[in-house]
C-alpha cells in the first residue's frame, strides 16, 4: 500500500514525461481506490476519452519504466476547457435563479464583460480594507489577458446583461496567464461602483436562500466533500477525486493550451459541475461553508472540475470573505486548513519561486 508522499514523488517523476503524449491531459495523487480509502495512494493520469487500447497499453508501459511500487490509475474524460460563455444569448440555457439579475449581488450567479463578450460566475465576494470585490476568472472578467479598461456586468451577457445598464463595476486585478510557462491559477477580482451593489453572501439554491462563507481554507485533502453553486449548473456536490494536479487546459485563441501546477480534480456526486459559465465559481466545504477552491475548466460533460486552490487566490489578492456584520458593515473571515506537515493527500503549498508568479497586477480604470 503507497501512501500519499511516495504517490506524490512517483507523480513528480511521472508528469514530466507523460504530459508531452497528447493522450494525457493531466497527472496528480488520489485514493487507489476511491471506495476504500485505506486501501492507500495512487498516482491518477487523466487521458483523452478516445484514447485507444494500444495507447492506453503504451502509456501503462511508459510508467511501468519509471518504476514503483505506487499503483498508477488511468482516468478517461473529454478535452479540460476553460468554461466561460462567449456567445451573447445561447439557446442551450434556460433562464434560472442563479442566471437572473441580483441586485444587490451575492456570490454564485452569473457575470461577464461585454468586450469582448463573456460569461461566467461571481463566485465570491471578498474583502480587503473594508471595501468588497466580486472574485471570479481571469477569462471571465478581463479583456484578452491585458490590464485593459474592462466593464463587469451582472447578468453576463449570455443572460441579457448590458453595458451600462447591467454594470456593476471594473475588473480591477488579476493573475496574468502565461502561454508556453507554468501558471498556478486562473483568477481576477472586480471592484464595484459601490459597495452597497454587493451582498456579502453566497446563493445556496435556485429558491434564492442565501449563506454566509465563514472563511477560507489554506489546504484541504484527496476525498473532501464539497459544493458549489455556478451560472449554469446551479448548486451541485462534488468530491476531491486528486490533488497536487499538473494539467492542460485548452483556452482556443491566442492563449492556446496552458500547463497549469498545483490543481485540484473534483468529481460530480451526481450529474454535471462545471459546465461553460460555471468559470469562477467556489467550492465550498460541506460540513462548514469555508471556501475550498476556485472552478476555471472541466471536460465538456461537466462531470468533473478543475480548480484552482482558493488559499493561493486569496493570498494573490490579500483578500479574505466578506461577512456581513452589524449596521451595514462588513468584516473579514477566517483563514485556516493549513496542510498537516508530510501529509500529501493535502494541498501542498507553493515555493517563493512559485508564489512571484502568481503575482496580480492592475486593471486599468479607464477607457
Amino acid at each position: 500500500m503507497a501512501t500519499f508522499h511516495e504517490a506524490l514523488k512517483h507523480k513528480n517523476r511521472l508528469s514530466p514525461v507523460l504530459l508531452k503524449r497528447a493522450e494525457v491531459m493531466g497527472v496528480g495523487v488520489g485514493y487507489a481506490n476511491p471506495k476504500k480509502p485505506t486501501a492507500g495512494a495512487s498516482v491518477i493520469v487523466y487521458t483523452h476519452q478516445k484514447i485507444v487500447p494500444s495507447g492506453l497499453n503504451n502509456l501503462k508501459s511508459v510508467a511501468s519504466k519509471l518504476g514503483s511500487s505506487v499503483p498508477v490509475r488511468f482516468l478517461s474524460a473529454d478535452s479540460f476547457k476553460a468554461h466561460v460563455v462567449k456567445a451573447p444569448k445561447p439557446k442551450m440555457y434556460k433562464v434560472t435563479t442563479f442566471q437572473s439579475r441580483n441586485r444587490p449581488v451575492p456570490g454564485g450567479v452569473s457575470i461577464g464583460k461585454t468586450n469582448p463578450s463573456s460569461t461566467g460566475t461571481a463566485g465570491l465576494i471578498v474583502i480587503k480594507n473594508n471595501q468588497l470585490y466580486i472574485l471570479s476568472n481571469n477569462h471571465v472578467l478581463i479583456r484578452d489577458n491585458s490590464s485593459a479598461f474592462s466593464e463587469t456586468v451582472q447578468p453576463g451577457p449570455a443572460d441579457g446583461g448590458s453595458s451600462g445598464t447591467d454594470r456593476v463595476g471594473r475588473a480591477y486585478q488579476f493573475v496574468p496567464l502565461r502561454p508556453g510557462e507554468v501558471n498556478f491559477q486562473d483568477s481576477s477580482i472586480a471592484l464595484p461602483t459601490s459597495n452597497s451593489l454587493l451582498n456579502p453572501r453566497y446563493l445556496r439554491n435556485a429558491s434564492g436562500d442565501l449563506i454566509t462563507v465563514p472563511g477560507h481554507l489554506l489546504s484541504y485533502p484527496v476525498g473532501l466533500q464539497v459544493f458549489k453553486s455556478g451560472r449554469t449548473t446551479g448548486a451541485v456536490r462534488g468530491t476531491v477525486e486528486s490533488n497536487n494536479v499538473d494539467v492542460r487546459v485548452s483556452y482556443g485563441g491566442s492563449l492556446g493550451t496552458l500547463l497549469f501546477r498545483n490543481q485540484t480534480v473534483i468529481v460530480g456526486t451526481s450529474g454535471p459541475v462545471s459546465l461553460p459559465g460555471d468559470s469562477g465559481s467556489v467550492w465550498l466545504r460541506s460540513s462548514d461553508r469555508y471556501a475550498v477552491a476556485l472552478n476555471f475548466a472541466g471536460p465538456a460533460d461537466g462531470s468533473r472540475s478543475i480548480s484552482n486552490p482558493i488559499g493561493v487566490v486569496m493570498a494573490s489578492y490579500g483578500v479574505r470573505t466578506a461577512i456581513p456584520a452589524a449596521g451595514g458593515t462588513y468584516t473579514a473571515g477566517k483563514v485556516k486548513g493549513t496542510a498537516p506537515r508530510g501529509d500529501a493527500s493535502y494541498v501542498q503549498p507553493l515555493t517563493e519561486q512559485q508564489r512571484k508568479r502568481t503575482r496580480a497586477i492592475l486593471v486599468k480604470s479607464h477607457k
